[in-house]
């Protein structure tokens, strides 16, 4: 094997080529990212990183409340190549928890109209809460379950730093609010499979983006025990434009309680 045909290799290989996709796909719709940021795990004292950090700023303006600024969107993005088949036991979404975590991490207020049409609460009624496949010897092999982990877990430690939009010289910056997602992107659905929690007989193919739920327990940087509620959004890379819609939809809906 000559060096030329060991370089294709080990680009072939290393994975790096479904990353780069999902990056330029970002930047070409205008998001600021951060790739492949390191981090420091202040509990296992281990470097971690997560593939991606995307962020946009939505512009608002408010004429008749002088009021102007962003409203800033964070994504923590895990990518992932599928190549194994993977199913997914579904069941109702835990609306309750769902309704805090939006009270909590955005904008949107308790008792207000318009908390009801955030995403979370409004669409992918019936969730994935359970996974399984062929790597069944070390849970930590599973593809899904390394992408949860480090979304969620990069999230945790990343979401509360400042902004990665750099600044523009000359011109002030007036983030109104900040809000983050974690999500999951993958190539495509092609070997992902879905079956109901109530009635596993019929196991069919999954043909639109979804969302996991999953109650992370972690410690933070002050060794306290925490338990939170998040929702993963699972994103076939063909039909990332439905999702970032959906983004700019509650992007709207936040404009109208600033």
């Amino acid at each position: 094997m000559n060096d030329m045909e060991e370089t294709k290799k080990i680009i072939d290989e290393s994975g790096n080529g479904f990353h780069c996709r999902v990056l330029n796909e970002f930047r070409s719709k205008g998001w600021n990212t951060l790739v492949s940021p390191y981090y420091l795990d202040e509990i296992s004292n281990k470097p971690r990183e997560i593939d991606l950090v995307a962020e946009k700023e939505f512009e608002y303006n408010d004429n008749f409340s002088s009021k102007y600024g962003t409203i800033n969107v964070k994504l923590f993005i895990e990518c992932k190549y599928i190549t194994q088949k993977v199913v997914f036991w579904f069941d109702n979404k835990d609306i309750i928890s769902a309704r805090k975590w939006v009270l909590s991490n955005t904008s949107l207020l308790d008792n207000n109209v318009l908390t009801d049409q955030h995403s979370y609460l409004t669409k992918n009624l019936m969730v994935a809460k359970l996974f399984s496949s062929k790597t069944k010897q070390n849970p930590e092999n599973e593809p899904i379950y390394k992408a949860i982990n480090q979304s969620l877990n990069a999230m945790v430690y990343l979401r509360s730093r400042g902004s990665i939009i750099p600044p523009i010289p000359k011109r002030h910056s007036n983030i109104l609010t900040t809000f983050s997602y974690p999500i999951i992107i993958c190539n495509s659905f092609d070997n992902f499979y879905r079956v109901e929690m109530l009635n596993q007989d019929n196991p069919h193919k999954i043909d639109d983006n979804f969302q996991l739920e999953v109650n992370y327990a972690y410690m933070d940087s002050n060794k306290n025990n925490k338990n939170e509620f998040f929702q993963i959004d699972v994103i076939d890379f063909n039909k990332l434009d439905s999702y970032l819609g959906i983004i700019d939809s509650d992007v709207n809906t936040i404009k109208k309680i600033l």
